[in-house]
């Protein structure tokens, strides 16, 4: 049964937990991350966590087990790995936004080429600045066949919100109504952009809900917003990412 907890970005330690460099080392930029793949044989499609601006916690990691369970294999992402962290809103966010979207581009190349996903479909899971970033670079990777945007939007980074969106693959938007962060103002802008480009969009907004409100320890925490997040990412990965 899906639980609230399974999205939740819980408090979570060990060294399991904690990124670690996956790739060759001739990769560059580097694959830094968490990788959890299911029981049973493959392939399964692939998916890539990416975090918010606040950078790793190692809750990314329990969420990228969740989504083994449901099938996938997922990899959750430390993009912040080389390139270092950066303010929101900032010059230095705008310098280091190109050396970000390569390193989503390290990450999702990395597992499509797993044994456990044999070329499969990659999809991306973008929360907060993450969403942003995956819908920055979701249109020129053709491996990506699909994108959850949680609490973020488009035209985050150094290209217009127009360009982005063209060719984009589907996309579900996830957001809370009472966001104070990243206004809902700005789902409701990407799904029209999206629409406009004759796109795939599905969206659904949390009433009352606010930024970050699958995070147990946010004081906008819904654990019923959570429990269905996890839901629709699942079913929506589900029919996207088959092969």
């Amino acid at each position: 049964m899906l639980c609230a907890c399974c999205l939740a970005l819980s408090l979570s330690c060990g060294a399991a937990n904690e990124p670690r460099r996956l790739s060759a080392p001739e990769v560059a930029p580097g694959v830094w991350g968490v990788l959890a793949e299911p029981r049973g044989a493959g392939p399964h499609p692939g998916v890539v966590l990416l975090h918010g601006s606040a950078g790793w916690r190692p809750s990314y990691a329990d969420l990228a087990r969740a989504l083994a369970d449901e099938g996938f294999v997922a990899l959750a992402v430390d993009y912040y790995a080389e390139a270092g962290p950066s303010a929101i809103g900032s010059e230095e966010k705008l310098r280091k936004w190109p050396r970000y979207q390569a390193a989503v581009r390290s990450a999702v190349d990395y597992v499509q080429a797993l044994p456990s996903v044999a070329g499969h479909p990659v999809g991306l899971v973008g929360v907060s600045r993450g969403a942003f970033l995956a819908v920055s670079v979701a249109s020129s990777m053709p491996e990506v066949g699909a994108v959850v945007d949680f609490y973020g939007g488009g035209g985050g980074g150094t290209d217009s919100l127009e360009n982005e969106v063209r060719g984009l693959p589907p996309l579900l938007i996830l957001h809370g109504e009472g966001d104070s962060v990243v206004p809902v103002t700005f789902a409701y802008r990407l799904r029209d952009a999206v629409t406009s480009a004759g796109g795939e969009v599905e969206v659904h907004v949390y009433p009352g809900a606010g930024h970050a409100f699958n995070v147990p320890h946010s004081p906008t925490y819904s654990e019923e917003a959570a429990s269905d997040a996890f839901r629709r990412t699942v079913e929506f990965l589900r029919r996207r990412l088959r092969k």
